[in-house]
């Protein structure tokens, strides 16, 4: 049986996590079909001319706002969308009706959690939609991490403080992260033990601070007015990077409002970090029931936006502050159980070998 080609369209030029994402697919997918890639930018002129040459499969990643522009510009041209799987996420519990009017130019949609299918089903989305989540390298868990070198400066300042370092990733949308929530968190646990710092990772850097964070909100800007004791600069991160600083971090808290998978704790614990996170987010597919917080409603997570436009979670500060307690006085108890939780489930779903045969088996339906 002859298949189809598959065009695996995604921003080849960014450093964005959807590109990380997307070159882990097409790794995976090279394994079992013919893939050529395309970047973002040219989809337009690529997919009509590949239509009309050889009739393949178009994977779209992300899916949504490059639909944006393509629409009307690929109807003109071709009278309509077709041979189009979509891979996005859903930053909220809710998609807009805008965005359920682009997801019908699509035959499927590829979403990383029950949380992002939830949210395009309930939102009045149609057509297939299949999960398949964001993974970590196959030998990523059981590999030792390299010793410290562009994070040598964090971890010599770990071992001469002795201190227990919470890790948060804020690349971008800082209420969506919550960032605010971090540093309540923070300070609220730094007032009652000196043994604990928090360490930000922004874009150009990651910061660390080791006692209470003042900062100021004001509408879509969050201003932190305390200087960090500690700098280390830092940009798109390679791999073996990624892993050494979460090797050097003890606890992940992740304090997202939204997303539709977080995969940087995914990473953190399958290099031996801990984690919390708010119940009732996407997170709550491979996270252990024990490592997360109660949670609420949160308020409006993308106001504006013209996809996401619902709520999420947010956690309960003071749970998280308990848990945090209850982590960092008994270490080792709480990453036997994360090693094990580890071993049961992350190494048996979340690996990317295994979610390759999970991409498989979709395709295969659209490519015959």
């Amino acid at each position: 049986m002859r298949l189809r080609p598959v065009y695996y369209i995604y921003p080849l030029n960014k450093w964005v996590s959807f590109r990380a994402i997307a070159e882990a697919h097409v790794r995976e997918l090279r394994k079992y079909f013919y893939v050529q890639v395309c970047d973002e930018e040219a989809a337009t002129i690529v997919i009509p001319i590949a239509l009309y040459a050889s009739g393949p499969l178009f994977i779209l990643h992300p899916y949504f706002y490059p639909m944006i522009s393509y629409e009307t510009r690929l109807k003109a041209k071709l009278g309509r969308i077709q041979n189009v799987i979509g891979v996005d996420v859903a930053d909220t519990n809710h998609m807009s009706e805008y965005a359920v009017k682009l997801a019908e130019n699509a035959e499927a949609l590829i979403v990383p959690s029950n949380f992002s299918r939830n949210s395009y089903v309930s939102s009045g989305i149609k057509i297939p939609i299949h999960i398949v989540p964001h993974g970590i390298p196959d030998n990523w868990i059981d590999r030792p991490p390299p010793p410290p070198k562009t994070f040598k400066t964090l971890a010599d300042y770990k071992k001469s403080t002795g201190k227990k370092i919470l890790h948060v990733w804020v690349l971008h949308s800082w209420f969506r992260k919550g960032e605010d929530l971090a540093y309540e968190i923070f300070n609220k646990l730094v007032r009652e033990r000196k043994d604990v710092a928090l360490s930000i990772r922004r874009p150009l850097s990651i910061d660390i601070y080791e006692s209470e964070v003042s900062y100021t909100a004001t509408d879509n800007n969050l201003k932190i007015n305390s200087r960090p004791k500690l700098t280390v600069s830092s940009s798109w991160l390679k791999e073996e990077e990624i892993e050494e600083l979460l090797a050097i971090c003890d606890i992940f808290l992740l304090t997202s409002r939204g997303g539709g998978f977080e995969h940087p704790p995914l990473l953190a614990i399958g290099k031996g970090e801990l984690a919390i996170g708010a119940k009732g987010g996407a997170w709550d597919d491979y996270l252990p029931e024990w490592a997360l917080v109660k949670s609420h409603e949160s308020p409006p997570i993308l106001p504006g936006n013209p996809i996401h436009d619902g709520t999420g979670v947010e956690m309960e500060i003071e749970d998280a502050v308990n848990l945090l307690h209850n982590m960092l006085d008994n270490m080792d108890e709480y990453r036997a159980k994360m090693r094990q939780h580890v071993q049961d489930k992350i190494k048996n779903e979340f690996t990317w070998s295994k979610i390759g045969l999970k991409l498989r088996d979709i395709l295969i339906k659209y490519l015959v």
